[in-house]
């Protein structure tokens, strides 16, 4: 019995080291070799005075530190003054360092926007310690990304995107870039977790990695076993201020449409589908006959919108431009990786069935402009209450009728009542009223019985005591 013991140990302790061995990454040394030429540290130089980029040591651990540029300190100036003469130090400097790669072999380099922010000069150092400077091709401030542009007379080592929309939960990572201005740093973890919101940029949706990301690793790319870059390394949650194994990456599915643009057109217009949408709730579901509550329901279509004619109010959206739409906030997302003038393909269900329609993705309608007067519609008149000593105005509060704007007699019902100026009446007998004409009519149909008001607003000795019920006799 002892020897079975034993022999079953081992034949375990065999099939756990097998079933371990099929489970580890193939080696990552070429991979590296194959990706590091296109990956790049960037140094981004800022007068003293602007806003520095970001740091990855602030509240969310995004961004890049100061790689120790910070342009010196003043001691010199302190120990060389005397009576007649005066050292003027050179302007401070705050140097932000970063990562970033070449997505394009003309020289177009993609990194985060906070790792240049406010820069006046930018260089950047490839694998090899060839130095170029860097010019800034375009910014997109919302998406926390910028294309940069070097020119260096030949075609330069690209890597290209991939497929982040098919990265799973446990899959195989490597990341590499510039932490703490080590150029390149290579680290390998994991797919922690898929589309994270943790409020660092207006379109959250990160892919969360255990690879080891640090203070420098900003706007480097993320890489799948295939070397192709799924994420753009923008962030970490660091309480220490250094990596804790909790690293965020910008998507490629929303990197590779803004890099495109920005190369090529210095600019992200991205597209609006001109709907407004809400989560489907299990009421909703149950009453619609929804085999899921996955989807966004259409609440509004805007009627200068290009959906207009194509989705209606109670449509619930499943799929944009051949991506499955969840929930609101995804079909957010999904509608921020696309551009101005592409023609997607919507699918939705409507009356038990599932439809599609193309539509045409435009640019949202400019904000309006506060200057330009718009035409009110005219005030209702004042409306007298003779008999209660009353006077209603005509325009309505948010949740009733204003009154005791004219407050025609001191000794009136009304007052005697307690009702001051400024009350709200938001019900007569308990029917809710809107306007002053409201009021008029309900207390017309009461004929001799007495009114009894729910009003809101300040009582006779100025206190507030919230929505009360104040009867008021005949006079």
């Amino acid at each position: 019995m002892r020897s079975f013991t034993r022999l079953a140990a081992l034949l375990l302790f065999a099939a756990a080291g097998t079933a371990r061995a099929a489970d580890l990454p193939p080696g990552m040394a070429n991979l590296a070799a194959q990706v590091l030429p296109a990956v790049v540290s960037i140094a981004a130089l800022a007068p003293a005075g602007n806003t520095p980029p970001k740091s990855d040591g602030d509240d969310n651990g995004d961004g890049d530190g100061s790689g120790g540029g910070g342009g010196g300190d003043d001691s010199a100036l302190r120990t060389s003054q005397d009576a007649s003469s005066t050292v003027i130090p050179p302007p401070k400097t705050i140097e932000s360092l970063g990562s970033g790669f070449v997505f394009d072999p003309a020289g177009y380099i993609l990194t985060n926007n906070h790792v240049v922010d406010g820069a006046n000069a930018v260089t950047v150092t490839f694998a090899d310690g060839t130095v170029y400077n860097a010019t800034i091709a375009g910014r997109d401030k919302d998406g926390d990304l910028a294309v940069l542009k070097v020119d260096a007379g030949h075609p330069l080592p690209f890597v290209k995107f991939g497929d982040s929309a098919k990265m799973r939960v446990g899959d195989w990572v490597m990341a590499i870039g510039n932490p703490f201005g080590l150029a390149g740093s290579t680290s390998a973890g994991i797919v922690s977790a898929l589309h994270r919101q943790i409020g660092d940029t207006t379109y959250d949706d990160f892919i969360q990695t255990d690879a080891a990301i640090n203070r420098g690793n900003s706007g480097g790319p993320l890489f799948n076993m295939a070397g192709e870059v799924i994420g753009v390394n923008s962030a970490i949650e660091a309480p220490s201020g250094n990596s804790d194994g909790v690293g965020f990456s910008i998507p490629a599915a929303m990197a590779q449409p803004v890099a495109l643009a920005l190369a090529h057109k210095g600019v992200m217009q991205r597209g609006w589908l001109g709907v407004s949408t809400e989560e489907v709730t299990p009421p909703i579901q149950a009453a619609m006959d929804l085999a899921s509550s996955n989807g966004a329901l259409v609440g509004e279509v805007s009627p200068q919108g290009p959906s207009t004619g194509v989705l209606k109010t109670g449509d619930v959206l499943v799929g944009l431009d051949g991506v499955a739409v969840d929930s609101p906030h995804a079909l957010f997302i999904r509608t921020a990786e696309i551009p101005v003038g592409r023609n997607v393909v919507v699918r939705f269900y409507r009356d038990g069935g599932i439809g599609q329609a193309n539509v045409t993705m435009t640019t949202p309608p400019a904000p309006l402009d506060e200057s330009i007067a718009v035409p009110t519609p005219p005030v209702p008149a004042p409306v007298i209450l003779s008999a209660l000593g009353l006077g209603l105005a005509g325009k309505p509060a948010q949740s009733g009728v204003v009154s005791g704007v004219a407050v025609i007699s001191a000794t009136g019902p009304a007052a005697k009542a307690g009702i001051v100026a400024g009350d709200v009446i938001e019900q007569v007998n308990r029917q809710a009223v809107a306007t002053a004409a409201d009021v008029q009519a309900q207390i017309k149909a009461l004929g001799a019985q007495p009114p009894v008001f729910l009003v809101s607003g300040n009582t006779a000795d100025g206190n507030n005591p919230g929505p009360r019920w104040v009867p008021v006799p005949a006079g």
